[in-house]
């Protein structure tokens, strides 16, 4: 009898500490943070100085923050906050969730008055332009140390050189466009105008060799009074519309992308990854051209239709992206894109 009761207190026992070990493991499961898969962003319009920058965590699972801005200031620990950086240079950002998983991001500020210090490159060029004919450009700028030359013809960049050489194949206005050192906010521009090439026409008819059927007294009207041409007559009744001074010349209304946000942007470029969105899903934001300028990972110059091909059916880690917009649009002109490609279980830069 006394065996018995053992036995059953032994079973409550084992079941009680499995079920303990099995709600541990529950809550534990659903507390967990993979750090390896941390989701945090760091938003900035021009990545420069006395400028608000946005700091915004997603991670699943995530209960606490601790972000370290790595300038001498105090930690903050919301999980989407705001920080102003008082002067340019590097900073090594810090983000500490759940008090376990640790990342680190360098974030690198320019001056906010540089610009001006700088100011923005000129396009020196040709007076004459003819179709087919080489035409040769320059630019004045300081420190310069890349071009990126886009003729208007769209094809995108096509010279990074200095002193390039570009011949036109068709004739009209042409918008030629100068970014230098990949400083897409200061974008130099100049309107020119491609004139036709000029076809000079040659006679073939030799006359020293011209045999003519009749002599030249065949040809010649026969002697009398001048008569009045009846075209004249005929003109005076032909009606005419009289013109409306009032009329004025319709102006077109410049159409405008739609906004979206680099956060958003970011979104859809996932999306390219998993093949639910393809590059023509950006046409609308980037006014039909698919191959605007993208500095991928602060050295490689492409477009945006060869960075979606290159991204396509990868996974990618996006770690910062920066939209250049005209502000007349609000078209998507450049961007600036850093990320990390999964590749044996390790994320690499691309």
């Amino acid at each position: 009898m006394n065996k018995r009761n053992i036995d059953v207190r032994v079973v409550f026992v084992f079941v009680l500490l499995l079920l303990i070990g099995i709600i541990s493991f529950l809550i534990q499961f659903f507390k967990h943070v993979n750090c390896e898969d941390v989701q945090y962003y760091i938003l900035s319009d021009h990545s420069q100085s006395e400028e608000p920058i946005e700091f915004y965590d997603r991670t699943h699972n995530a209960k606490s923050w601790k972000w370290d801005f790595g300038d001498g200031s105090m930690s903050d620990n919301r999980k989407h906050t705001f920080h102003t950086y008082k002067n340019p240079g590097k900073y090594m950002v810090t983000l500490t969730i759940n008090g376990e998983c640790i990342h680190t991001r360098e974030l690198i500020l320019k001056d906010k008055y540089i610009l001006d210090k700088l100011g923005t490159p000129q396009i020196i060029t040709s007076k004459i332009i003819t179709v087919g004919q080489p035409t040769y450009f320059n630019s004045i700028s300081q420190n310069a140390k890349t071009w990126e030359w886009s003729f208007g013809e769209g094809k995108g960049i096509i010279e990074t050189s200095s002193n390039p050489i570009y011949t036109f194949l068709t004739p009209g206005e042409k918008t030629i466009t100068l970014v230098i050192n990949g400083d897409f906010s200061r974008v130099a521009k100049k309107v020119i105008y491609v004139h036709p090439k000029v076809v000079k026409k040659t006679n073939p008819l030799d006359v020293t060799s011209y045999v003519y059927e009749k002599n030249a007294e065949s040809f010649a009207l026969p002697r009398g009074t001048v008569k009045k041409d009846p075209l004249e007559d005929m003109l005076q009744y032909v009606p005419v519309a009289p013109k409306n001074k009032t009329q004025k010349d319709s102006i077109a209304s410049v159409k405008k992308a739609p906004k979206i946000s680099e956060d958003q942007f970011e979104i859809l470029l996932n999306k390219v990854t998993e093949g639910s969105k393809v590059k023509d899903d950006f046409a609308e934001f980037l006014c039909d051209d698919l191959d605007i300028p993208v500095v991928k990972n602060d050295k490689d110059l492409l477009t945006f239709a060869q960075l979606c091909a290159s991204i396509k059916g990868k996974k990618i880690k996006i770690e910062s992206i920066r939209l250049n917009k005209d502000k007349t649009d609000n078209c998507i002109k450049g961007l600036s894109i850093n990320y990390k490609v999964k590749k044996y279980m390790i994320w690499v830069k691309d």
